[in-house]
């Protein structure tokens, strides 16, 4: 996987990128207000991969140029966490002003702690409203939370012919649990950026229900395409998305 270009963007889309990320698979725990004879710590900036993108989190922490990656061998995975105050810094000056989403509330929290106890003056800035086309957030938000799939519907229970779909799909809860506020407004953003429809799924082992759009069209392939080719993933997605190309174009010619 190329993932060397990753530092080879401007602030911006890098910052972008790493908003995306953070909103899909990220979090940032500040320690409760310190207990007397109890050890405090700094703010952790985490964000979760599965183990066979460690590559990606090892490349983000050399940008970074502080924190650890964490082994969750249980779960096959590896968190980046940022805890020194000079990479929290950074992460902030990088997706302040560049998230989308109910998160938005953690980063908050985050610059209140910087200002509070480092005199940073950092400003909040407010949730970024421009057009999805124009950044890579969305590529790091579909590395964190979307997968690409061909699905081959046969011909049985009524229907006339066989069918080969490419599909981007993404899932994402409704409610942030700290805020209660929804994930609306942002995933129909998705919607209307990728020609598709939203709609929620409730899971049967959990009876959690989430938001769901899947992208398939003619018209949302070629968009599809036109973005990750601009704006490309940098996960192992990436060989996914470019087996998926080669389908979707198929379909489009």
């Amino acid at each position: 996987i190329n993932i060397s270009s990753v530092s080879n963007n401007n602030n911006s889309n890098l910052g972008s990128y790493i908003a995306g990320l953070f909103e899909g698979d990220g979090h940032i725990w500040i320690q409760n207000q310190a207990v007397k004879g109890k050890k405090t710590h700094n703010p952790r900036f985490c964000i979760t991969f599965g183990l066979k993108n460690e590559a990606l989190a090892k490349k983000l922490l050399d940008i970074i140029g502080s924190g650890f990656i964490r082994y969750k061998s249980k779960d096959n995975a590896c968190v980046l966490v940022v805890s020194p105050v000079v990479g929290l810094k950074k992460i902030v000056n990088l997706i302040n002003g560049e998230l989308r989403t109910p998160k938005i509330h953690q980063l908050y929290n985050l610059i209140d702690w910087l200002n509070k106890n480092h005199s940073t003056g950092i400003k909040k800035l407010p949730l970024n409203k421009d057009n999805l086309e124009n950044s890579s957030w969305l590529s790091g938000f579909v590395d964190a939370d979307g997968s690409f799939s061909v699905q081959h519907t046969k011909t049985e229970e009524g229907a006339k012919k066989s069918k080969i779909s490419c599909r981007l799909r993404i899932e994402q809860r409704i409610l942030d649990p700290t805020t209660n506020d929804s994930y609306f407004d942002i995933l129909n953003q998705i919607c209307l950026f990728l020609n598709c429809k939203l709609l929620t799924r409730t899971q049967k082992s959990t009876n959690n229900t989430y938001y769901t759009l899947t992208a398939s069209s003619k018209v949302s392939l070629d968009i599809i395409i036109n973005y990750f080719n601009k704006y490309p993933l940098f996960s192992s997605k990436y060989l996914d998305y470019k087996d998926w190309e080669k389908v979707a174009y198929l379909i489009i010619n």
